[in-house]
């Protein structure tokens, strides 16, 4: 059994408590401030995030009632408590040989009393070398850099618990699943160690079966393949890792469990653990905000319809301005463990001030999901679309029905903190999308966005995010302008703020807007607390839409700030922001603009 620092320093700390007389006429010298206030405590001699950690634990810095208003009162066996946990912070850090030595600032007249701690940390311990041995010869090299690492460094329990784990990350990583690491501290002096570790790898372990219980029949060949876990391959804890993510991906399971079981001597069959969800759910949602007013849908969800996963979804939507109808079906692990087919048939349509439009057609796409947020999707989309002129202007809006075949890859990435209202990471989507000339295709485009979001914390609660989004696209072919229904949009509630819905960019003599074929938008934020279940925001929104590329002028941009309420909800924040527009090159759009709206604005 190896002598730990936090031994050495309640050894230190009960030798140092003994009553002698040198300490007794400290006690004797500090009763004379017995019952008076502390104001403040003050740590000297050692670094301030050291200093400030410190504080942390002692009573006579600890504030208690209504807001951290009470200020401690002070008693010699309270400073004489404080000095061992001072003591013992120290030599738990590897400096055991710590001395601590009180003074005081008095205010006699009211009784306050203000304590400084003048701190002499001492020679700390040093790791004088540190040595393993029982490593297989393929691991001894890498072994011994992981524990040469730590020569030199002040010894603390945490590197101890550092190396061990580190060398036994390297067993595991190499296929020795029963490895275990053992280490002994040998003191040098007082102020240096040695650390021994000895390793017993034991066997080269390989993947056995996959059993899986829990799951219904038909699913477990979908388990087995989605956990990717194939007979004979050397055992790694990632193999379990990766096989616990890709299940999870798979949408179908409330619980999933791996254990390991030995199988033969060399050999761990994995043992699957699988609660699985409820297949079917029916949900139906009303709701209000300021850019479509009332709507509503209703889905109906079987994850497990068609068996072995393969899943069906109905959906119907409708709003003032857009209703849709789609059923969807669903294959997943269709070629690898974390890819899944789709295919949806529907239709969609638009009711807009200058155009409507009905989409009617199938779209196939396959998805890959690298991780839980991050998901790759190539599609391929046959519709039928008619459109309606509704703009005063004749030639705003191609008119017609005809065909569209699409080809589409879309990215999304989320690295955030939460995933409704995140306040720390980063997310990253976009998509393009090519309607190919040629007969299978009335209308002819090439087309693509991105958007970036970052969000910062800066203080409790509180933090910055930002977002820019960025549209372009053409026409190709026969085709001499994009129908309106793939163009660009900016204004509303999770747009450009300073706008009321779609209307900044080219309108037509009405009012109505015509959407352009490229846009740029930027916003930063910031989100801050206020009592009981509100927040705040301020906010300044940049943007503008173009009617084609070589209308693009940077001078033409708009920009609008204000503030923004929020009421945290169940169902997410309630929001209302106001946008006040500094530019104002839409002379017919209002100065000030309110959103009302559910969701965080991005």
């Amino acid at each position: 059994m190896s002598w730990s620092v936090a031994a050495c320093a309640v050894a230190l700390t009960l030798l140092w408590g003994l009553r002698t007389p040198a300490r007794a006429q400290e006690e004797w010298r500090t009763s004379a401030y017995k019952g008076w206030t502390v104001t403040s405590v003050e740590i000297q001699g050692v670094d301030k995030q050291t200093a400030a950690d410190l504080e942390k634990g002692l009573a006579l810095a600890l504030s208690t009632g209504l807001l951290k208003s009470k200020r401690p009162v002070f008693y010699p066996r309270t400073l004489s408590e404080d000095i061992r946990r001072i003591m013992l912070f120290l030599a738990r850090r590897g400096y055991p040989h710590a001395h601590v030595t009180p003074r005081f600032d008095p205010h006699t007249r009211r009784e306050w009393l203000r304590v400084i701690f003048d701190v002499d940390p001492g020679p700390p311990v040093v790791i004088a070398s540190a040595l393993v041995e029982g490593l297989p010869s393929a691991l001894v090299d890498e072994g011994r850099a992981i524990v040469a690492s730590d020569a030199g460094a002040v010894f603390v329990d945490k590197r101890v618990e550092h190396i061990t784990v580190a060398l036994d990350s390297l067993l595991a990583y190499s296929g020795y699943a029963r490895a275990a690491v053992d280490s002994r501290t040998e003191w040098l002096d007082s102020t240096h160690v040695s650390l021994h570790f000895h390793a017993d790898a034991g066997a080269l372990y390989y993947f056995g079966n996959v059993t899986v219980s829990g799951a219904s029949e038909d699913v477990i060949p979908l388990v087995r393949k989605t956990a990717a876990i194939k007979r004979g391959n050397r055992y790694t804890p990632q193999a379990l890792f990766d096989a616990q993510r890709n299940l999870r991906i798979l949408g179908l399971f409330r619980q999933i469990r791996l254990d390991l079981q030995d199988a033969v001597t060399d050999t761990l069959d994995v043992k699957a653990h699988i609660v699985m969800h409820e297949p079917r759910s029916f949900e139906t949602t009303v709701r209000y905000w300021t850019d479509d007013g009332f709507s509503g849908d209703t889905r109906w969800t079987h994850r497990n319809l068609f068996k072995r996963g393969r899943g069906f979804k109905a959906v119907l939507f409708g709003s003032v301005v857009r209703q849709l109808a789609q059923v969807s079906a669903w294959w997943p692990a269709v070629l690898w463990a974390r890819s899944r087919g789709v295919v949806s048939v529907g239709s969609l349509r638009e009711n807009e001030d200058a155009y409507e439009s009905v989409s009617t057609g199938i779209d196939l796409s396959l998805r890959h999901e690298f991780t839980v947020g991050q998901t790759v999707r190539a599609g391929v989309s046959l519709t039928n679309e008619s459109i309606t002129n509704k703009s005063l202007d004749p030639d705003a809006v191609p008119e017609g029905s005809g065909r569209l075949l699409a080809l589409s890859l879309a990215w999304d990435r989320f690295a955030g903190n939460h995933p409704i209202v995140a306040t720390n990471g980063t997310v990253w989507k976009g998509l393009v999308e090519w309607a190919p000339p040629g007969s299978l295709s009335k209308n002819q485009y090439v087309r693509g966005w991105t958007t970036g979001i970052v969000y910062v914390p800066f203080l409790p609660r509180s933090g910055f995010a930002a977002r820019l989004t960025v549209g372009l696209g053409e026409p190709i072919g026969t085709s001499t302008d994009i129908i309106p229904n793939k163009r660009f949009y900016s204004g509303g509630a999770n747009s450009m703020r300073g706008f009321e819905r779609r209307q900044l960019g080219p309108l037509d003599a009405a009012g109505a807007p015509l959407g352009g074929n490229s846009m740029v938008e930027a916003s930063i934020e910031y989100r801050f607390p206020l009592p009981w279940r509100f927040r705040g925001t301020l906010f300044a929104d940049v943007g503008q839409v173009w009617s084609r590329e070589p209308d693009l002028d940077e001078r033409r941009i708009e920009v609008a700030v204000g503030p923004g309420l929020w009421i945290d909800t169940p169902i997410g924040p309630i929001r209302g922001d106001l946008g006040y527009r500094l530019t104002d090159y839409e002379k017919s759009q209002p100065e000030y603009v309110f959103h009302f709206s559910i969701g965080p604005s991005y």
